[in-house]
């Protein structure tokens, strides 16, 4: 099984405030996650009509980056349109993120791929019919990230994950926006490319994406959880049950049937 990245996204969960957005990357840094994103949406989602719809500034984004890059974490942007695109693309990101309506943007998934980063494509409003047909144009360039747009852990549909892959032929991530962490421990069975998931600060407030944000404090205990469980999967192969060494009165009493 190959080593599953864990990306942490701060989204737009910063709250237009700079200084929170490092603090945001300090934090996650010195934890246990491989990679950050935010969300840059385009112009006019800025009306200022909440603190959240406050742009950050190149600078910031740039120092995230720098925060980030350090500690051998990657930094990376989600985005849904092509002109925002061009304009973040000075920001030199480890890798991108297609916001679900970007999916029906061509130039925008051909803009990304030419920056020669890794592009991660949601699928969050997209039937298997469209998801085929981008892969067949782009199979090699891109990864599709599964995930639903519902809190319900009934609209999960992890099975989906090997349905994309083999229909695809692309690597398949997933995107938590469940309300049951426990469905990370879940997907891992399904062998997904990255596990991506919001992150949120441990304040008793109401972030934009607030239920399916998993609290800082907690990412480490849940990766290291899910590590743990990795292990449990095995190789698919069924041999024989050899005994390790162990004293008469330790070995399991199924060794005596």
């Amino acid at each position: 099984m190959n080593k599953i990245k864990f990306i942490a996204e701060v989204g737009v969960n910063h709250l237009g405030f700079e200084n929170k957005a490092e603090i945001y990357c300090k934090s996650l840094a010195s934890s246990h996650v491989d990679a950050v994103t935010f969300q840059i949406r385009e112009k006019a989602f800025y009306d200022q009509s909440e603190s959240w719809k406050s742009q950050l500034s190149d600078k910031c984004y740039i120092n995230c980056k720098e925060i980030l890059n350090k500690y051998n974490k990657d930094f990376g942007i989600a985005l849904g349109d092509i002109q925002t695109a061009k304009i973040c693309s000075n920001l030199r990101p480890d890798f991108w993120k297609v916001l679900s309506w970007g999916i029906k943007d061509i130039s925008l998934i051909e803009f990304l791929i030419e920056t020669g980063k890794p592009v991660y494509i949601s699928t969050g409003i997209s039937g298997m019919e469209e998801i085929t047909s981008i892969s067949k144009k782009y199979k090699k360039n891109i990864s599709f990230i599964h995930t639903q747009l519902s809190s319900e852990i009934e609209d999960v549909n992890l099975l989906a994950i090997k349905t994309m892959r083999e229909n695809t032929g692309c690597d398949i991530s997933f995107g938590l926006h469940c309300s049951n962490f426990d469905v990370l421990n879940l997907a891992i069975v399904y062998n997904p490319k990255a596990l991506f998931f919001y992150v949120k600060e441990d304040l008793d407030f109401e972030y934009p994406d607030n239920a399916w944000a998993i609290p800082i404090s907690n990412i480490d205990d849940i990766i290291l959880n899910i590590d743990c469980l990795i292990r449990s999967l095995g190789d698919g192969k069924k041999d024989p049950f050899i005994a390790k060494t162990l004293n008469d009165e330790d070995k399991p009493s199924i060794l005596e049937e």
